[in-house]
C-alpha cells in the first residue's frame, strides 16, 4: 500500500480523532499513528487490513442471480409442496458459499440478507447452512446453474422441468 505524506497526514489526524473518543482501541491507533508519522511503510498494510478487496460487478451480479434462482425454487417448493423430486434434490436449497475460498461470495449474501433484507427466505437458513458457510467450494456449480437459467425465458417464471434442468446442471 502506497501513501503520500498528505494521506499519511490525513490518516494520522482520522486516527488521533479516534483515539481520544475513549475507544477501547485507543492503543491499536497509537500505534498506527506512529507507523504513520514514521514512516514504517513495512507495516502500511496493516492499515488497510480491515479492508476487504473490490468484489466486481459481475461476481455481484452472478450472487444476485443465485440467491433469484433459489428464490424462485423457495417459491416452488412452497407452493408444491408434495413435489418430492425437486423437494428432495440435492440442490434444492441454497447451501451458501466457502468461507475459506469464496469468502467474498459469502460475505456479500451476509450483506444481502442480513444488512439489505434482501432475499428473505434465505433468512430463516442461516443456521442451517452456517451463515451461509458451505465449507466446500460450490461457484463451479451454481455457474453451471445459472447459465441454464439465463437461457430461459423469461427466467422468473420457471416450470417444473425447467427449474429440474437448472437443478441438474
Amino acid at each position: 500500500m502506497d501513501f503520500t505524506k498528505k494521506d499519511r497526514i490525513v490518516l494520522i489526524n482520522q486516527y488521533q480523532i479516534l483515539k481520544r473518543l475513549g475507544s477501547d482501541n485507543s492503543s491499536h491507533y497509537e500505534e498506527l499513528i506512529e507507523i504513520l508519522e514514521s514512516g514504517y511503510e513495512i507495516f502500511y498494510s496493516i492499515i488497510g487490513e480491515q479492508v476487504s478487496e473490490e468484489m466486481s460487478t459481475s461476481e455481484g451480479a452472478l450472487v444476485l442471480d443465485i440467491l433469484s434462482i433459489y428464490g424462485l425454487i423457495e417459491a416452488y417448493k412452497r407452493d408444491n409442496r408434495n413435489d418430492a423430486e425437486i423437494g428432495d434434490h440435492d440442490w434444492s436449497s441454497f447451501r451458501g458459499f466457502d468461507g475459506n475460498n469464496e469468502t467474498r461470495y459469502m460475505a456479500f449474501t451476509r450483506f444481502l440478507v442480513d444488512k439489505q433484507g434482501k432475499f428473505a427466505e434465505q433468512a430463516r437458513r442461516k443456521k442451517e447452512t452456517d451463515d451461509f458457510n458451505s465449507h466446500m467450494p460450490l461457484l463451479d456449480k451454481y455457474r453451471k446453474m445459472v447459465e441454464v437459467w439465463r437461457g430461459i425465458q423469461p427466467p422468473h417464471d420457471l416450470s417444473r422441468d425447467q427449474i429440474l434442468a437448472i437443478l441438474n446442471a
